[in-house]
């Protein structure tokens, strides 16, 4: 079992990450939005809306897959454990590497047949960096081998470098690419500062990859890759569908509004990361029924969210006009009808990692899963279409509790067994 000290170690550096992942973008935000104005805004979040499908696709199933594997090795009772890590990061680079290139033939193709698209096709490419520091960034491995205080000063450190870049840089609308550059370029950065501490690490032994290994962590991984796929992008796709439909000026004051509220929901994204191990441990040797370490922390966090999500409808007002000015003059509903959302999406992140995933259960985690994200998107984007975005937004927080209770039904939850 994964000691108390270190997963709250992990849980520790996971936090110290997500704080400066807040601040810094409590930073860049409103500076990107003051500067830039709405309209360059909205094209420099709606091409990152674009170009997050594509890092799902190197990251979804992989990344739980892997970091799953790591957490059951034992370095102590098996002596070839640096080994068996090795063989898996190489396998799973591998084919993160040749999903990477389809991704970029596929948007590249994708900006050369759609003609607003290929006006702005440089503002593409440089928001395909995130792509490929999901490619370099193993945060999947740092959390296997519990190690995360890793994940906290890469992640720090390569943010750092590009804000004060950004800052120094970026100056007006006309420097909208460098914005995309140096905002999406955070990743790699940290890839590549990741890259240079693995290749020291003793717990790891490097090897290449072979083809009949990359086929078996496609063949192992693709029901994660499914059911994450496609709840993770219905979650992000909002900004995606606000930009096929409204204006670019919409699309940046919707996205700042929603990128403020999702970065509160993601504050308990560490928690959930660091206990993830110590989960998948105590689920393997449960012999029958529920984790006693399960239903408390479950309880904890859901209520905690529940409380953060009543509190931010109170606050998010004002908060929104600190933040942004007179951009999202009479938009501030929008934020608070966001806010209900929070705490159904910290519990459906909760019962997906914890109880579907952390349980091995992918297979019936994509059943429930998929149902709710067609639905939730559908609507979504026919009421922002036809209603406009707000009717959108209640669509979406409707469809976030319809995804809570398909994960709830048999989850083990409600009757603490299968």
């Amino acid at each position: 079992m994964v000691k108390k000290n270190v997963w709250q170690r992990n849980a520790l550096a996971l936090y110290v990450l997500q704080i400066a992942n807040y601040i810094i973008p409590l930073l860049t935000l409103p500076f990107l939005v003051r500067t830039l104005g709405a309209e360059a805004y909205g094209w420099l979040a709606f091409s990152a809306a674009v170009n997050f499908y594509f890092v799902l696709a190197v990251d979804a199933g992989m990344n739980t897959h892997g970091a799953r594997l790591l957490a059951q090795l034992d370095p102590v009772q098996d002596p070839l454990c640096a080994h068996k890590s090795g063989i898996l990061f190489a396998n799973i680079t591998a084919l993160k590497m040749l999903c990477a290139l389809v991704c970029c033939i596929f948007l590249m193709t994708l900006v050369l047949v759609t003609p607003a698209w290929r006006a702005q096709s440089a503002l593409f490419a440089w928001s395909f960096l995130p792509v490929l520091g999901s490619l370099t960034f193993p945060t999947w491995m740092f959390q296997g081998m519990q190690v995360m205080h890793l994940t906290m000063v890469l992640g720090v450190l390569g943010r750092l470098l590009m804000t004060g870049a950004l800052f120094l840089w970026v100056s007006g609308p006309e420097d909208l690419l460098w914005a995309a550059a140096f905002q999406g370029g955070a990743t790699l950065m940290s890839g590549v500062l990741a890259l240079m501490v693995l290749a020291r690490m003793p717990g790891l032994r490097w090897c290449l990859p072979t083809w009949r290994g990359v086929q078996d962590v496609a063949m192992s991984s693709r029901e994660f890759a499914v059911s994450e796929f496609s709840l993770t992008a219905v979650a992000n796709s909002t900004v995606f569908f606000v930009g096929l439909v409204e204006s670019k000026e919409v699309v940046g004051v919707f996205a700042a509004i929603e990128k403020a509220l999702r970065a509160a929901a993601s504050s308990f994204s560490p928690l959930i990361q660091a206990m993830q191990p110590r989960i998948v441990q105590a689920w393997i040797g449960c012999q029958e029924g529920v984790p006693r370490v399960l239903l408390p922390w479950s309880r904890r966090v859901a209520l905690l969210a529940l409380v953060c999500g009543l509190t931010g409808i109170m606050v998010t007002p004002w908060a929104l006009h600190g933040l942004f000015g007179q951009a999202i003059e009479g938009h501030e509903a929008w934020g608070q009808m966001l806010c209900v959302w929070v705490p159904f999406s910290v519990t459906n992140m909760l019962l997906a990692q914890w109880w579907w995933l952390g349980s091995g259960r992918g297979r019936g985690y994509a059943r429930r899963v998929l149902p709710g994200v067609i639905l939730q998107a559908g609507l979504f984007f026919t009421l922002t279409s036809l209603e406009g975005v707000s009717w959108g937004i209640g669509c979406w927080v409707l469809g976030e509790l319809l995804m809570t209770g398909l994960l709830l039904f048999r989850s083990g939850w409600l009757n603490d067994a299968f």
